[in-house]
Formats: structure tokens, C-alpha cells, sequence
């Protein structure tokens, strides 16, 4: 995962690039270049997403350093599997 500037056009410092605010918003629309990813069951290799910055988010300690590449242990949250939440994953044949 690589932030990118403002314009989109280079790579960031992961550790000196500011794109919260003090409330927990983004700056601006942040682009995230990432080299591998499954997105509905297919791999994705160096593909550009960008956050919108209308979204909320709820937790912008979590968000800040993953952004910047940190692995964040889930060992101790919930996580919700039931079918009804991840009816896009091409986990069952129908």
C-alpha cells in the first residue's frame, strides 16, 4: 500500500504526510495505490483507489495507520461472517 500526493502523480512519505484532520476527516480525496488485493474474488494488482473525503470515519486512529501500512491485530475484535454480510464472496456454489 503507497499513499499518494494530493495530485496523484508521486508517491508520499508514509510517516510526514498529513490527510486527517484534526476531527478525524480527510483533507481531500486520497488516492491509495496498492500492489495486490482480492476485490469480488478477483486479483487486482497495482490499482489506484480513491476515498471519497464526504465519507465518515469512525475510527481515525485505525484508519490513519493503515493507511500508513501498519498491520492492525484484529485477534481481539468482532467480526461479523454471516452470510448475509458477505453474500458477494464466491464462497458457495448455488
Amino acid at each position: 500500500m503507497h499513499l499518494l500526493s494530493e495530485d496523484y502523480k508521486r508517491f508520499e512519505e508514509q510517516d510526514n504526510f498529513e490527510f486527517l484532520t484534526k476531527e478525524g476527516q480527510l483533507r481531500f480525496e486520497l488516492g491509495v495505490q496498492l500492489d495486490n488485493f482480492v476485490y469480488y474474488g478477483y486479483n487486482q494488482n497495482n490499482d489506484v483507489i480513491y476515498l471519497m473525503k464526504e465519507g465518515v470515519i469512525h475510527e481515525p486512529e485505525l484508519f490513519e495507520q493503515t493507511m500508513r501500512g501498519y498491520n492492525i491485530d484484529t485477534s481481539d475484535f468482532e467480526i461479523n461472517t454471516e452470510d448475509n454480510i458477505r453474500w458477494l464472496e464466491p464462497s458457495k456454489n448455488y
